[in-house]
């Protein structure tokens, strides 16, 4: 028996759906002659009759209701795998667009955008930073961006919030500077000469806040325009300064000395998008951006589980990421 095309199904279960040869030409755009030979051609293939003639119209014989499943099976497969290839072709040569908030492109959109990048390496990815969350709501709102990332909650009926992660903030202090047996009390920081990344950003501005609760308040030494430029400054002893985890840790393996703070400062991290927006490029990065932050996550918490402080759990994930990538790096 020659195979059965999967065109062939689609014609039986045509003609099954819309309850005769007619009709069901007419919707698949086929003469009738045409899709009545089809038929015959698939029933003289299975050697049985799919459909009997009562009165004027065509019922399933024992044979055709048993073919419906199977059928339905193969084109829903076939449809879902075309699907597939469609989601990846379309993101090849194509553009995504997001806006960030103050200070949140070194940490995490950078991961994020780097795995993106690994799976989707002919996409080029527009970034759009603003100084404010509302600024980056506009950008999308606007359809200037596709998505946005911030670290809080913002006021816009017209777009969707969707919580992706936390960041943890810490206080990242030149080298050599005496380590404290837990966490650091921000009233302890009256007097400690401070770098300002971004002092518009988010993290600053919770954290001074934080500290004027407290009666204190932030000794800033040197104001810089971008977050990741306070680490230079710290390892040349100018000052200690406020990070997000990941960006701390790196800061860490250079030399500074990485500590909690109490209270704990933690921001929530937003994706923005417009309702209803599912295209190809936008579903595509959420889906990395939602799995790479739910992966750091949970690694974060696996090894707290296992006994160890927030910076040294910190700093086991980031050693597992990168001996994963020199790994993918060797197998290349």
């Amino acid at each position: 028996m020659s195979s059965i095309e999967v065109r062939q199904l689609e014609y039986f279960l045509a003609v099954h759906d819309h309850g005769g040869v007619t009709r069901a030409a007419k919707a698949l755009h086929l003469s009738q002659p045409s899709l009545s030979q089809a038929i015959r051609s698939l029933e003289r293939q299975l050697r049985t009759d799919l459909f009997l003639r009562v009165g004027r119209g065509l019922v399933l014989s024992p044979a055709g209701q048993a073919l419906v499943g199977p059928a339905r099976q193969v084109v829903r497969s076939l449809e879902r795998a075309q699907a597939a290839v469609t989601r990846v072709r379309e993101l090849h040569a194509g553009q995504v667009s997001i806006a960030a908030g103050a200070g949140l492109v070194a940490d995490p959109l950078a991961p994020w955008l780097g795995r993106f990048r690994r799976k989707y390496p002919d996409t080029v990815v527009r970034v759009e930073e603003s100084e404010s969350d509302d600024g980056v709501a506009e950008l999308v709102r606007s359809g200037d961006c596709d998505l946005g990332l911030t670290a809080g909650s913002i006021v816009c009926d017209e777009l969707e919030q969707l919580l992706v992660s936390e960041q943890h903030v810490v206080l990242v202090a030149p080298p050599g500077t005496p380590r404290a047996a837990g966490p650091v009390p921000l009233e302890h920081l009256a007097g400690v000469p401070m770098i300002a990344g971004d002092r518009r950003g988010q993290a600053w501005t919770d954290v001074e806040r934080a500290m004027a609760a407290r009666g204190v308040a932030a000794d800033v030494v040197v104001e810089v325009a971008r977050t990741a430029s306070t680490i230079p400054l710290v390892l040349a002893g100018v000052g200690s300064t406020f990070l997000t985890l990941r960006l701390a840790i790196e800061a860490q393996a250079r030399g500074a000395v990485v500590q909690e703070i109490a209270p704990a400062q933690v921001r929530r991290l937003r994706l923005l998008r417009r309702p209803g927006d599912r295209s190809v490029g936008v579903s595509a990065l959420s889906d990395v951006i939602h799995a790479d932050a739910r992966r750091w996550v949970a690694a974060l918490q696996e090894e707290q589980d296992r006994g160890l402080g927030l910076v040294a759990a910190g700093a086991a994930v980031d050693a597992r990421i990168r001996d994963a990538r020199a790994a993918r790096s060797a197998a290349a």
